[in-house]
Parts: structure tokens; C-alpha cells; sequence
């Protein structure tokens, strides 16, 4: 638990306060949050890049502040911010670079520098020069970088932004299906892009201003913490009357409907009703009084809650990476 970390020059600052969390072995693990939520300062405590002012972290038993030797032994840092490649030399002369730096023995390094480049595909590209990378092909070279070591936590700060949708999706399945899956990593990653932490991510906890607001499978936080859903009802071809003003007015005093959106065209009527109501709510209400009405019914569904509504519902914030919304 880390109780707090202050900044010591100019104001004051409490990035963290009370913060306690513990990710277990072998799952992938979100930090979400808001901008200034704490998430960066949280992964560089546990890099032993940050030292906390009060309470105590530890990385597989071994505490943070007292033993950092043994902590870096056992997690890596992925940084989307860190480069320090030098652009003349090919990808895999950079890697083995930085295992001459770990330490590797040349023979060590040699076989796991062929396995991480199969791993990431850039096995066809290694003897290119770092200058000719994609920004895809870039991260995922940091990627490579980070496994050297082989360390059993990998710790990711934002890990797809600036890729292209096909470059993020892959970086993903990466992650999910060869570091987690086949290799047994443990991965914590903070993430401004909740549809990427609903995909991947066995649990999550939302920050905000320093402090855990919650803390659970992405599921159970998105239908534990809304309170609406949607209701879509679409419609077959139907003449927009007076009866119908009066059954919308009928709908809206339904116990349980927070809202109503009719879609109406001009020349083909009532098309599509949309309700916002309580997610517990008994839905044939609905059906019994527009069946009463001489609606024919083509199609309905439900729009459970999305994770992002649960965020704005704890931090009363948009989150800035992309957005995954329904209309309404």
C-alpha cells in the first residue's frame, strides 16, 4: 500500500494517496484514469524511478524502496516516450546493443534477440536500419528491447497510443496471446482507451486524483456502477399521428424510463424509438403499451452499459483516447 507521494518542489502536490492494489500472477491488469490521475507515477514507483514518501511497495515480495536491485530483476518498463535507439544502426544491432549493456552473454543474447524479433515479426526486417521503421514497427523494437531480460512483469505506460488501428489490434494480440497466454507474463498497463482495457484486461482499477475510486473485472464495474441501459425498438413503416404524441407522453410517466428519442422522417414516419431506462427495469411495460397502439415491431435490442460510462459515472470525466459510443 502506498499511502502518499508529494512533490517536494514548489506546491504541493499529493499524486497518490491510500493507494492500495495487488495484481496476481499471470492476469493483465489496467490502471484507467483520468489526465494527472496518478497512473504514470504509480508504474515509476514500481520502476524505482519515483520514491514514495509513505507506505510500501512491493514486486513479488521484494520491497521496492529497500531492495530496487531485485525489483528490476524481476519487471521491465515498456515506455512509449523512451526511445534512446541509434537510427544508423539496424534493429538488431540496436538489441544487441542494449544485451551487451544488460550483460547478456553473447551466445544468450544471440538466441534470444531471433526468438523476440520471430516473436514480434520483425524477423524480415532486423537488418534494417532503425531510421526505415514504421512508428508500429518502432514499438514493437521496444517491445523486443523490454524482453531481453526475460523478466516476469512487464509494465506498459499507454502502450498503443500513436499506432494506426491495425498496428494497436496487433500490438494487442501480442500482449494478450503470446506474452500472457503462451509465456506467462504479468502485465500492468495504464491506458487512456477503455475499449483496449475491456478487450484486454482480466481486472481494472480506475484512478482519479490519487486515489483507487474502483477496483474489479471491466464486466462487473460497467453493470455495478450504471445504472441505465438503452432499449432500441425499430419499427415497420408507420404514419406519425396525434396517438402517437400521446403515446410518447404515456411512455415518458412509465416508472423507470429516464428518457425517450423518437426518429421520425418526413416521409416514412415513426421509424425507431430509444430509451434510456433503469437497468433492472421490466421491459414489457414498454412492449404492452406500444403493442396497444398498433406499432408493428421489425426489431429490438438492449445496449448494456459501456465501460466508458462507468468512467464518466466515478470521475465525471471523458477519457481523451478514442471512444467506443452508442448512438442514442
Amino acid at each position: 500500500m502506498i499511502e502518499s507521494i508529494k512533490g517536494t518542489k514548489g506546491p504541493f502536490i499529493e499524486a497518490l494517496s491510500g493507494l492500495d492494489l495487488a495484481v496476481q500472477e499471470g492476469e493483465i491488469f489496467g490502471i484507467l484514469g483520468p489526465n494527472g490521475a496518478g497512473k504514470t507515477t504509480l508504474i515509476k514507483i514500481l520502476c524505482t524511478l519515483v520514491l514514495h514518501d509513505e507506505g510500501e511497495a512491493y514486486v513479488r515480495g521484494y520491497n521496492v524502496k529497500k531492495e530496487p536491485g531485485k525489483v528490476l530483476t524481476n519487471l521491465q518498463a515498456v515506455l512509449p516516450g523512451s526511445r534512446g535507439f541509434t537510427w544508423r544502426l539496424s534493429g538488431r544491432q540496436n538489441l544487441e546493443f542494449y544485451a551487451l549493456l544488460y550483460g547478456l552473454e553473447d551466445n544468450v543474447a544471440k538466441k534470444r534477440i531471433e526468438y523476440l524479433l520471430e516473436l514480434t515479426g520483425l524477423l524480415d526486417r532486423a537488418d534494417d536500419d532503425y531510421q526505415r521503421y514504421s512508428t508500429g514497427m518502432q514499438r514493437k523494437l521496444l517491445l523486443c528491447r523490454g524482453l531481453l531480460r526475460d523478466t516476469p512483469i512487464i509494465l506498459f505506460d499507454e502502450p498503443t497510443t500513436g499506432l494506426d488501428p491495425s498496428s494497436a489490434a496487433e500490438f494487442r494480440s501480442l500482449i494478450k496471446d503470446r506474452l500472457v497466454a503462451e509465456e506467462g507474463k504479468t502485465i500492468l498497463m495504464s491506458t487512456h482507451n477503455l475499449s483496449e482495457a475491456q478487450e484486454m484486461c482480466d481486472r481494472i482499477a480506475i484512478m482519479d486524483r490519487g486515489k483507487i475510486t474502483a477496483c474489479n473485472t471491466p464486466d462487473r464495474i460497467r453493470y455495478e456502477l450504471v445504472d441505465e441501459s438503452q432499449f432500441n425498438v425499430t419499427l415497420h413503416e408507420t404514419p406519425f399521428t396525434g396517438k402517437h404524441e400521446v403515446m410518447l407522453n404515456r411512455l415518458q410517466e412509465i416508472s423507470g424510463i429516464k428518457g425517450i428519442t423518437p426518429s421520425i422522417d418526413p416521409t416514412d414516419g415513426l421509424q425507431e424509438l430509444s430509451f434510456r431506462v433503469d437497468k433492472l427495469m421490466d421491459l414489457s411495460v414498454i412492449l404492452e403499451v406500444l403493442l396497444n397502439y398498433d406499432l408493428s415491431i421489425k426489431t429490438m435490442n438492449t445496449i448494456e452499459p459501456t465501460l466508458e460510462d462507468a468512467f464518466i459515472a466515478i470521475t465525471g470525466n471523458r477519457p481523451a483516447g478514442p471512444r467506443r459510443r452508442f448512438r442514442h
